[in-house]
């Protein structure tokens, strides 16, 4: 009796070649979310930087036609910025003969407090002096209501300008509401703002960009990034024509130590000021 040879079936797996392919596949699948994401965040950044740099062009526009002073203000904290509209005219921080910034000590600030304080008691003593001696000379008593004259010199105090008010507004015709401010994307951060008027890069807190009648505007730099992708972009603000520029990277505003040794955007050196 014969027997048939029993055939063993092997068992079916993946080989090594199989393995490696089915690897190279789920790479190539993460590679291609990874780079979508990181272009979607990268899109996030270029369009904030890019509607900035257009909020600029407008508020320095718009100053220059209507005759009207506008800044940008902007939260680095908060992540927003809003173009608002000023009440009132707009001077500049002062400046010495060489145009570098006069930073004013909190010590000054005092001590002119004081010299306002006293002479406000001081002219306002001579007033009293003044309406009661004429009282007495009309044969009242001085100080008593008869004796008041309502045109006579009051107390007043010494006058300091006050700085202007600056708010959102409403623009006819406006394709989105410029009355609230611009909410930077999640992950994006403005994290450096200095204009040509700044004693020092402002990193936290508020800044501010000024637009000036007759089309001029600062000399700013500004800065955004998002660090979990990498992406950094500096807007430059020229202050004569109002160009706004987008480039790669950080750069920052390096302000001369003598304005004499730099040149404008056009080419004309800077004259040192006398008084």
């Amino acid at each position: 009796m014969t027997t048939r040879p029993h055939h063993h079936r092997r068992a079916r797996g993946m080989t090594l070649i199989e393995i490696m392919i089915v690897i190279g596949v789920l790479a190539l699948m993460a590679g291609m979310v990874v780079i979508g994401f990181g272009a979607g965040r990268n899109a996030e950044v270029s369009r904030a930087t890019n509607q900035i740099a257009n909020l600029i062009r407008y508020g320095y526009d718009k100053a220059r036609v209507t005759g009207d002073y506008y800044r940008l203000l902007i939260d680095l904290d908060e992540g927003t910025v809003i173009l608002q509209q000023g009440d009132d005219r707009m001077y500049l921080p002062a400046t010495d003969r060489d145009g570098k910034i006069i930073e004013v000590e909190e010590s000054d600030v005092k001590e002119r407090e004081e010299r306002d304080k006293r002479a406000e008691e001081s002219y306002n003593r001579s007033i009293q002096a003044e309406v009661f001696d004429k009282g007495a000379d009309e044969g009242g008593e001085g100080g008593d209501d008869s004796s008041f004259d309502a045109y006579a010199a009051q107390r007043r105090q010494v006058p300091r300008r006050r700085p202007p008010l600056f708010d959102s507004f409403e623009e006819e015709n406006a394709l989105t509401g410029l009355k609230d401010p611009v909410k930077l994307p999640e992950g994006v951060k403005i994290i450096y703002v200095r204009t040509a008027d700044d004693v020092r890069p402002i990193t936290a807190g508020q800044a501010s960009l000024f637009f000036f009648p007759r089309g001029r505007t600062q000399e700013a730099y500004i800065q955004l990034e998002d660090p979990e992708i990498e992406a950094r972009y500096t807007i430059k603000v020229q202050p004569l024509t109002g160009r706004v520029t987008i480039v790669d990277g950080l750069d920052d505003l390096v302000l001369p130590d003598d304005p004499t040794d730099d040149e404008d955007e056009l080419g004309k050196r800077f004259e040192r000021r006398t008084f």
